[in-house]
């Protein structure tokens, strides 16, 4: 069995020209990759969260924009223009609350019309080669900046803890969410490298149940001790004093410091509150939106009543037809965080306006 560390869930083919990912809807039983090679198979590969978590989502985006480039036969710069924009417009809307996805889109369109701008005086042909050759080194770029990201978040959370630490965590924020070691894992993955052998517990996070099928699986698959517990366990395993600290992830940052965040972390954050346990939130600075004020703000997406009643059962759990309320994500309020922690430091979650600086 190959360790988790061995493989990334998103890569760019050599040639540019497929996006290869590890399909997660398929964890924890099947490890199948699959080769994307259209923008609606990146679309679909995004909303049918077959690729999930906010950076792996945004280099997903990123490798899906060059490959469709790549891909494209224009016979001249206008219609390359044209179609440019309509798959990175496409993809900008697979998943409206990550706004990792959106930063990278964007960034990619800053190096696409940079690269026009550059390659003015050159023929139409030209111009698309060398567009094409940028947008794939830009998205490269993306990828690797990440990894570089996740290491100094790893420093940063391991500050936090000590020798046989007891870890509390929620959804997946781990190798399988990004580029390479994880945001809200990658301080356990370095504590466990530096012999501190950290106990997780991993609630399960329903309805998709992400903790039990990709956080559980991968810290396994690392060697890492770590317990499977149901949502509704959290309190108890708290009132026994087996947590010490408690880590999430972040899909999007307001600027005074609200987080929002798999449904179900505001939860967490109030427990650990009661309890006096820290609790952090953590993420790349990409994903704190200084535009948006307040958790008020961020779009929820609600995602479809199969997911709570059908999906992973055999038979439906509830009455057919029954109303069924899906958000996607929660919003804890910064007040409950005792801090952020990015690839910058550690901050409290009032305090964002220095990192802009």
């Amino acid at each position: 069995m190959r360790n988790i560390l061995d493989y990334d869930s998103v890569e760019l083919s050599p040639n540019g020209r497929d996006v290869i990912i590890l399909d997660q809807s398929l964890l924890p039983n099947q490890e199948k990759f699959l080769h994307l090679t259209t923008a609606e198979q990146v679309f679909y590969a995004i909303t049918l969260l077959k690729v999930r978590g906010a950076p792996a989502i945004g280099i997903a985006g990123a490798f899906g924009l060059a490959m469709c480039m790549n891909r494209f036969k224009a016979k001249n710069l206008q219609a390359f223009d044209k179609e440019f924009l309509r798959v990175k417009r496409y993809l900008y809307i697979s998943r409206p609350t990550a706004v990792s996805l959106m930063v990278t889109l964007d960034r990619m369109e800053r190096c696409y019309y940079e690269t026009e701008e550059e390659a003015k005086d050159k023929s139409d042909f030209e111009t698309m080669r060398l567009i094409r050759e940028r947008l794939t080194a830009e998205a490269r770029a993306i990828k690797l900046e990440d990894i570089q990201k996740c290491l100094a978040i790893a420093e940063a959370g391991f500050s936090l803890l000590k020798p046989g630490v007891g870890i509390l965590t929620y959804c997946n924020a781990g190798h399988l969410a990004v580029s390479r070691y994880g945001t809200a894992l990658s301080p356990i993955y370095y504590a466990q490298q530096k012999g501190y052998m950290p106990k997780v517990y991993s609630c399960e996070t329903r309805p998709m149940l992400q903790g039990s099928r990709l956080t559980a699986y991968e810290l396994s698959k690392a060697g890492i001790d770590v317990t499977l517990i149901c949502d509704n366990m959290a309190s108890d395993v708290m009132r026994r004093g087996k947590i010490d600290i408690v880590f999430f992830g972040c899909d999007r940052i307001a600027a005074n410091g609200d987080v929002a965040n798999k449904v179900g972390s505001s939860m967490l954050a109030v427990l650990a509150k009661h309890y006096g346990i820290p609790c952090y939130s953590i993420g790349p600075m990409n994903t704190i939106d200084f535009g948006t004020k307040t958790g008020n703000d961020i779009v929820i997406e609600e995602r479809p009543a199969f997911e709570v009643t059908d999906m992973y059962f055999d038979k439906p759990v509830a009455p057919k037809g029954v109303k069924v309320y899906n958000p996607a994500f929660d919003v804890t309020p910064a007040e409950l965080l005792t801090g952020i922690i990015t690839e910058k430091g550690i901050v409290a979650p009032g305090d964002l306006a220095r990192l802009k600086e």
